[in-house]
C-alpha cells in the first residue's frame, strides 16, 4: 500500500520493469511528464526504466502511473510499476538523462511492424523517405534480426556500416522527435538500397512487380530472410511453386497490403480477426475468411488461410505496383531447412525457384520465420513463436536465482533461458533431423546467452536421450542437466502463461514423447497437488513400425483394428488404402512385438480417425490426416457420441472405431461421423476431469499439446469444460505445440527447487 495526502507536493521514485528499452519508452516518459508539468529524469537501469519525478501529488502521480500503463508505445509490455516517496531535488526542468551500465537483464525488442506515421512518411512526395524502403522509427522497424550483441546502439547492429547523415543525425539526437535514439534510423542518403537485376530504387519495384503481374516467381530478401512471393491469384503461378517446393497439400500464407484491403473481401465473421492481423507483431493469421479472389491452390485441402499485413515498407511500397491484392509470401528454403537470410546461400538454394531476386544491402544477423496465430473465442492463440514475439520474455509467478536454460523438443524446437522472473523464449528453430536446422539451434543457443549475457547453470533437457537437443546440452553442459518428461512440460508451459503454480488438472493431447515408463505418452490426464501424478491415460496400443506410423498413418489404422479384433470383419474397407501383404506385415510387427512400441499417443489417434474417414493413407506433413479429419466436420450442432471405456487408469476408445465403422457401413456421410469422433474426444475430456475433481476437489484443467491445435476439438472441450464448472486454461502467446517445451522445461525446474 502506497499511503499518504494526495493533495501535497512531494517527490518520486517511481520503477517501470517489463519490455520497456529499445522501443522509444525514454521519449515517451519524457513527453507525458512535459504534459504534467513535472521536472525530474528518466533513465535505463538494471532494473528497469527509472523515472524521478518533484512536485507531484500523489493523485497526479497514480494518473501518471495510469497512463505509463495505457499509453506507451508499441512493442513496450509493462509487467510492474511500483513507486516510492524520494528525498526532494531541485531540477528546473524533465531530462533523459545517461543510463547506467547495467549487469541486470534488459529484454531485446522483436521486429516491429512498419506503423501508420512511416507509411505517411513514405507515401508523401514532399517527405524526404518517399518510397524509402528501410524508413523506420522508435515504434517500428528491425530490432531482434539485425542485433549482433548487447548494449542494443547502432554499432551492435548491421546497421552499424550506415553512418548517417546530417538529417538523420539530427532526428536520432532530438528528443521530441520519433526517431529519437531509433537505432536503424536512415533515409535514401545514407541508408540501405535495394536492387534488382541492374536496377535500383523505384524501377526495382517496378521490375519486381511486373515480373509478379506476369505471372512469374520472384525471390524476395525480407525482414528476416528471403521469401519466395508470386500472385495469389494466378493458378498457373501457385500451382509451379507447389510443384518447385514439392508441396502437394501444405496451405501457402498470404500477404495482403493493409487490413483495410483484407476488409473488403472478407465476411462479417472475420472482422474481429483483423485486429490480430494489424498489431504491430503482424503475424499470418488463420482464419476461414470466405471466398477470396485467390487461387484454389492456395489450401487445396481445407478453407483456412493464413494471413499477414505487408509488415515492411518494403513489402507495402512493392504492392503498389501490383495488379493482386494478394500474393503467396512463403519461406525462402529447402524443404526443412532454415530461411535463407544472406546473398549467397539464396542463389545457391533458391535460383530453381527464380532467378529474380530482390535483395538489399541491409545484412539480416538472425534468421526469424513469420509468426502464425488464430484465434479462440477472439483472443490470439499462438502456433508458431517468431517474428514480432521474439525474443520476448514470459514473467515467471517464481523467481530462480540460478540461469536455466530450457533444450526444448526435437520438433517445433525453441530454446527458453530464464533468470530471476524472465524467460526469454527464442524464435522458432524448426524440426532438428535436418543438419542445417540443427546448426541453426546452435546459432540461437549462442546468441541467447550472449545477448542477455547469460551463462547457464541448469540445462533442462527432454527426457529422450536421442534428441539431437539433448546430446547437445552434454555436449555444452558446464553445470547440470535435468531431463522432464515432454508431456510434463507441455503442462508446465500452459501453466506459466497463466501465473499457475499448483493444484491443476493437465489434459495433454499430443503426438509423441518418451514416457517415464519407457513407452510413448500422448493422451495424458495429470494432476499437479503438491506433486505430479498421472492419473488416467489413453489405452496403450503398439504402434508398428515406430515412427514410420506417424508418416503412414494407414498403418496406425491397421494396428488399432488388429488390437481391437476389428480388423478381418471390415478389411474391404481398408483394401484400397494398403496393400495385403503390408497387413501381414503390421500384424506380425504387433503379435510378436517387433519394432512396435506401446503408445498412449491422441495425435495416433487423430490422424488414424482422418486416414479412415477422408482415406488420405500418408502424412505428407506432420499431422496432415488428423486437419483433414477436422476439415471435413458437418453438422456441428449435434451432440451425438461414441461411448469408451475406462479400464483402471486406461481409457479405451475401441468404441469409437466401432461406431465409426457401424457409420460407415449404414452410409453416414464422413463429415458427421467426423464431428460425433470431436464430440467424442471432447466428452471423454469431460468426463475424466469430472473423476479427477470427484477424488481431489480439483477445479482448474490446462488443455496443452500439439492436438490442441485442432481448434474445433478445443473449443468444444473447453466449452464442455465450463458447462461443468472447470476453469479452464488455454495458451495464448506460447504454442501448444513442441514449440512450447523449452518454456516449460524452466517452468517445472523453477517450481520443483522453490
Amino acid at each position: 500500500m502506497h499511503k499518504g495526502n494526495f493533495l501535497a507536493k512531494q517527490s518520486f521514485i517511481i520503477i517501470v520493469k517489463g519490455v520497456v528499452q529499445g522501443i522509444g519508452f525514454r521519449p515517451f516518459i519524457y513527453k507525458l511528464a512535459k504534459t504534467y508539468n513535472f521536472t525530474g529524469f528518466v533513465k535505463n537501469t538494471k532494473n528497469g526504466v527509472e523515472i524521478f519525478i518533484s512536485d507531484a501529488t500523489r493523485s497526479q502521480l497514480q494518473s501518471f502511473c495510469r497512463d505509463i500503463k495505457n499509453l506507451s508505445p508499441a512493442g513496450a509490455i509493462i509487467r510492474e510499476i511500483d513507486y516510492k516517496q524520494s528525498e526532494k531535488n531541485n531540477y528546473s526542468e524533465f531530462k533523459i538523462i545517461k543510463s547506467e551500465h547495467s549487469e541486470g537483464l534488459t529484454a531485446i525488442p522483436p521486429d516491429l511492424s512498419v506503423c501508420p506515421d512511416c507509411i505517411k512518411d513514405i507515401l508523401e512526395p514532399e517527405n524526404k523517405r518517399f518510397m524509402y524502403p528501410f524508413t523506420n522509427c522508435t515504434n517500428c522497424g528491425p530490432r531482434y534480426s539485425i542485433i549482433k550483441n548487447i548494449p542494443y546502439d547502432r554499432f551492435k547492429t548491421t546497421m552499424a556500416e550506415f553512418q548517417m547523415c546530417e538529417s538523420c543525425v539530427r532526428e536520432y539526437t532530438d528528443v521530441h522527435d520519433r526517431r529519437y535514439h531509433a537505432q536503424p534510423v536512415c533515409c535514401p542518403d545514407c541508408g540501405p538500397q535495394i536492387m534488382l537485376n541492374e536496377q535500383t530504387g523505384e524501377n526495382a519495384f517496378k521490375a519486381a512487380a511486373a515480373i509478379i503481374n506476369d505471372g512469374g516467381l520472384l525471390n524476395l530478401k525480407g525482414l528476416g530472410g528471403y521469401q519466395i512471393i508470386c500472385d495469389a491469384a494466378d493458378d498457373e503461378a501457385v500451382k509451379k511453386l507447389r510443384n518447385l517446393k514439392n508441396r502437394k497439400n501444405k496451405p501457402f500464407a498470404l500477404m495482403v497490403k493493409d487490413a483495410d484491403t483484407l476488409e473488403k473481401h472478407i465476411c462479417a465473421d472475420s472482422k474481429n480477426t483483423l485486429k490480430i492481423l494489424d498489431t504491430p507483431s503482424a503475424p499470418i493469421v488463420i482464419e476461414n475468411w470466405g471466398r477470396l479472389p485467390v487461387s484454389k491452390y492456395i489450401n487445396p485441402a481445407g478453407e483456412k488461410i493464413g494471413i499477414m499485413k505487408a509488415y515492411t515498407p518494403l513489402h507495402y511500397l512493392l504492392f503498389n505496383h501490383l495488379k493482386t491484392d494478394f500474393i503467396v509470401a512463403t519461406s525462402g528454403n529447402l524443404t526443412d531447412e532454415p530461411i535463407c537470410i544472406n546473398e549467397q546461400e539464396a542463389y545457391e538454394k533458391l535460383s530453381h525457384f527464380s532467378k529474380d531476386f530482390l535483395i538489399h544491402n541491409r545484412s539480416i544477423h538472425t534468421r526469424v520465420d513469420d509468426s502464425v496465430v488464430t484465434t479462440v473465442g477472439g483472443e490470439d492463440y499462438m502456433l508458431r513463436r517468431a517474428r514480432g514475439y521474439a525474443p520476448l520474455p514470459v514473467i515467471l509467478p517464481e523467481k530462480t536465482g540460478l540461469c536455466i536454460a530450457g533444450m526444448g523438443a526435437h520438433l517445433k524446437s525453441s530454446i527458453t533461458l530464464a533468470k530471476n522472473d524472465y524467460a526469454f523464449i527464442s524464435q522458432y528453430i524448426g524440426d532438428l533431423d535436418n543438419t542445417k536446422t540443427a546448426d541453426f539451434y546452435k546459432e540461437v543457443y549462442d546468441k541467447m546467452n550472449r545477448l542477455f549475457g547469460l551463462k547457464p547453470e541448469i540445462l533442462v533437457t527432454d527426457l529422450h536421450p536421442d534428441y539431437f537437443s539433448s546430446k547437445f546440452a552434454k555436449e555444452t553442459c558446464v553445470g547440470k542437466i535435468v531431463t522432464v518428461q515432454h508431456h510434463h512440460a507441455h503442462l508446465y508451459s500452459c501453466m506459466s502463461e497463466h501465473g499457475i503454480t499448483d493444484d491443476v488438472i493437465g489434459v495433454i493431447f499430443d503426438g509423441t514423447g518418451l514416457g517415464s515408463d519407457g513407452s510413448i505418452w500422448g493422451g495424458e490426464f495429470f494432476l499437479l497437488q503438491k506433486n505430479l501424478s498421472r492419473q488416467f491415460h489413453l489405452k496403450n496400443y503398439y504402434q508398428p513400425g515406430l515412427d514410420s506410423a506417424a508418416k503412414h498413418p494407414v498403418r496406425m489404422l491397421a494396428g488399432y483394428l488388429h488390437q481391437m479384433n476389428l480388423l478381418d470383419e471390415h478389411l474391404d474397407k481398408l483394401a484400397p488404402l494398403i496393400q495385403q501383404n503390408e497387413i501381414v506385415l503390421i500384424k506380425k510387427m504387433i503379435d510378436r512385438k517387433l519394432n512396435s512400441i506401446p503408445t498412449s499417443s491422441a495425435g495416433r489417434l487423430f490422424e488414424a480417425a482422418g486416414t479412415l474417414l477422408t482415406g488420405e493413407t500418408m502424412n505428407e506433413y506432420e499431422g496432415f490426416t488428423a486437419i483433414l479429419l477436422e476439415n471435413i466436420i458437418k453438422d456441428k450442432k449435434t451432440s451425438e457420441h461414441y461411448s469408451w471405456d475406462l479400464m483402471g487408469k486406461e481409457i479405451d476408445f475401441k468404441n469409437f472405431f466401432k461406431g465409426m465403422l457401424h457409420d460407415l457401413d449404414k452410409g453416414l456421410n464422413p463429415g458427421i461421423i467426423a464431428n460425433k469422433f470431436h464430440c467424442s474426444v471432447a466428452v471423454m475430456i469431460t468426463d475424466i476431469c469430472k473423476k479427477i475433481r470427484q477424488q481431489s476437489g480439483c477445479n482448474r484443467v490446462v488443455l496443452s499439446g500439439g492436438v490442441f491445435q485442432n481448434i474445433y476439438l478445443l473449443k468444444l472441450s473447453k466449452k464442455l469444460l465450463q458447462e461443468n464448472g472447470f476453469n479452464v486454461y488455454i495458451h495464448k502467446s506460447v504454442p501448444p505445440n513442441d514449440g512450447g517445451i523449452s518454456l516449460g522445461q524452466v517452468y517445472k525446474y523453477v517450481l520443483d527447487n522453490r
